[in-house]
């Protein structure tokens, strides 16, 4: 088995909803001392990953630029840009298709990532053929959980459904993946796909696995307030 050498990491979108809070575009906003794409490049490399893509869009000229200043040496950086950014986020990776040539990590820019999440991750198969996704189990200790894309999963831990909306679920995605060159596919076959429409066009394929996290924790920064709990997280 060849672990996963290649990951993707999606920061072209707005970031509406926090950048009222603050003037630098959301993917530079400061984790720890260091902007959250660049935490995420440093923790994908210290994961094994040695090839890193970033579509950019909104401010994307900023966004660059911190990257390439900021980055982790022995990583190699490819930018593509989504033009369309201000539509769902699968565009974002159908920007990034030549990338997906096998198995490979994404996120988001906005998310944090601690323990072993990345690691665990990181470990799977670069050569198989579905797509993955960290999901979390303590649905009671997700933060601002109305917010929270929820995920109903079967006997064997393989995606049923997935949304904000879901009624019936019994798992929260936490918004890493694993994804593979037919999770692209699926996106171009739709007209502005969103993430979650791929995953379930492949979950109707048996195609969509997941992982649970059983050692870490992680957040969706989308606002001040998850802001804040992401702040206190990295305090403890």
């Amino acid at each position: 088995m060849a672990p996963l050498r290649k990951a993707l990491i999606l920061a072209a979108g707005f970031g509406s909803r926090l950048s009222p809070a603050q003037s630098i575009p959301k993917p530079l906003t400061p984790l720890a001392g260091e902007p959250s794409i660049v935490r995420l490049i440093r923790q994908f490399h210290d994961a094994g990953i040695t090839e890193v893509a970033v579509v950019v869009g909104y401010r994307g000229d900023e966004v660059r630029a911190a990257v390439e200043r900021g980055a982790t040496s022995g990583v190699s950086l490819t930018f593509f840009e989504n033009h369309r950014y201000a539509e769902p986020n699968g565009l974002s990776v159908l920007a990034a298709r030549d990338f997906v040539d096998e198995r490979v990590l994404l996120s988001m820019s906005d998310h944090l990532f601690l323990g072993a999440c990345v690691p665990h991750m990181a470990a799977l198969d670069r050569d198989g053929e579905g797509t993955v996704l960290l999901i979390d189990r303590d649905i009671a200790g997700v933060f601002d959980l109305d917010d929270a894309t929820k995920v109903l999963t079967g006997a064997d831990g393989e995606v049923l459904e997935i949304g904000k909306e879901l009624v019936e679920y019994n798992a929260i995605d936490t918004g890493l993946f694993c994804i593979s060159p037919a999770l692209v596919e699926a996106l171009a076959g739709l007209e502005s796909p969103s993430l979650s429409q791929g995953v379930k066009k492949l979950a109707t394929r048996g195609l969509m696995g997941t992982r649970e996290l059983v050692d870490g924790a992680w957040q969706d920064i989308d606002t001040p307030e998850t802001l804040a709990h992401a702040q206190k997280l990295l305090e403890r």
